[in-house]
């Protein structure tokens, strides 16, 4: 039996996500288990998801998925190669011999030589070019060594989808490249059925549904319409709360990277003299520090999660589940929780990630548009969706 994995988002489940479930199962055979290792309530642009994890993960099952578990937080909250590590490790705890992933080239060849080539570069990127970001220094080391492979890095996509056969190289896990199709990342049009997810976001937290309706499946619309209706969504950013954790770990000292570049110094600042959190963004980000890094250290100094926090997961938290499910988590390599409960027979030294995992479910319930919801503990009372 092929147990294949997905890494994704799901913010929100959109015509594309279900192209790329469809056509891997179509790839596979209909007896694949698709499993996918999805971020919780935060993303990785430094953003508080559109809507619940557990919601987003029903989108999952109910299109197609047969599992899906959640990525670490503090690999949800981390770059590229940090989130495709994390995830890939998830994966292959859960028993995955497969990782699916769209790309804008089904080349897997050519992905896995530019993974290759990637390996054998400085862990620090290329010395020249200081103005540029990290990820840029690193293309352009990298053009020095392989011109087209380099070329990959120009598209989000094709970067995630080389840091996936990086992760997945030590454990022997097969890639299988599936050809993005319709409107491009962050792309603000739609395209031959396709929208991206920004500009779905855009349109549902305005309370525009009647635009994303024909780029999101039946069974999206229906769980997205029940969470309006239980005042659920849309979440919006809870900026004074986030500009007061931030001030916090600002004055506690505990708003550092440990950069030695000067980033460390501009988010202190910023954080100090902004009057909200888009505002502090706003006022640390540069061509050298793009906003998605400014956004990411921030909430995960409000998170406080350290700057060398592993990524590598210490168990396994059960979102949503279909019957052909259930057969992998019988044979996973870590801890499932599954229930509440569950956590309470966890090991002590488990403690402290699994609190953190509430204080962040917390906070994220505070984005939420009904009072009655913004209670502590909500943690506690979700339990996975279940597809009979």
């Amino acid at each position: 039996m092929t147990v294949c994995g997905i890494t994704a988002e799901y913010n929100p489940f959109h015509t594309g996500h279900l192209h790329h479930i469809t056509e891997t199962r179509r790839i596979l055979g209909e007896n694949a288990v698709i499993v996918c290792v999805m971020s919780g309530n935060f993303v990785q642009r430094g953003d508080f998801a559109v809507l619940d994890k557990y919601a987003r993960a029903e989108m999952a099952v109910r299109c197609g998925a047969d599992l899906v578990a959640e990525l670490p937080l503090a690999a949800a909250l981390s770059s590229a190669e940090s989130f495709a590590r994390g995830a890939v490790e998830t994966l292959h705890a859960l028993g995955c011999d497969t990782v699916s992933f769209g790309a804008e080239t089904a080349d897997t060849d050519l992905l896995l030589r530019a993974a290759a080539a990637l390996n054998a570069l400085p862990m620090e990127g290329a010395p020249t070019a200081p103005h540029l970001s990290y990820a840029a220094r690193r293309q352009e080391e990298l053009s020095r060594i392989d011109k087209q492979a380099a070329a990959l890095l120009d598209n989000p996509n094709n970067t995630l989808a080389v840091e996936y056969c990086r992760a997945m190289h030590p454990f022997g896990m097969r890639p299988l490249a599936v050809l993005r199709q319709g409107a491009a990342h962050d792309a603000n049009a739609p395209n031959s059925g396709f929208a991206s997810a920004s500009l779905l976001r855009t349109h549902l937290r305005a309370g525009d549904l009647a635009f994303c309706a024909p780029f999101l499946p039946p069974p999206c619309r229906a769980v997205w319409n029940e969470a309006v209706s239980r005042g659920e969504a849309p979440v919006l950013l809870p900026e004074d709360t986030l500009l007061a954790l931030l001030r916090t770990a600002l004055y506690q000292g505990r708003l550092s990277t440990g950069s030695a570049d000067g980033f460390d110094e501009r988010l202190q600042k910023a954080v100090y003299a902004a009057h909200s959190f888009s505002d502090a963004v706003e006022k640390a980000r540069t061509r050298r520090f793009p906003a998605a890094r400014v956004r990411r250290t921030l909430l995960r100094a409000a998170l406080d999660i350290e700057a060398d926090a592993s990524v590598s997961p210490a168990y396994l938290r059960v979102l949503a589940l279909g019957p052909r499910g259930r057969s992998v988590l019988k044979t996973a390599s870590l801890p499932v929780i599954v229930k509440p409960v569950t956590e309470k027979r966890l090991p002590e030294n488990l403690q402290t990630a699994l609190c953190r995992d509430a204080f962040a479910d917390d906070l994220f319930a505070l984005a939420l548009p009904s009072p009655a919801l913004r209670t502590g503990g909500g943690h506690f009372r979700k339990t996975p969706f279940c597809l009979r």
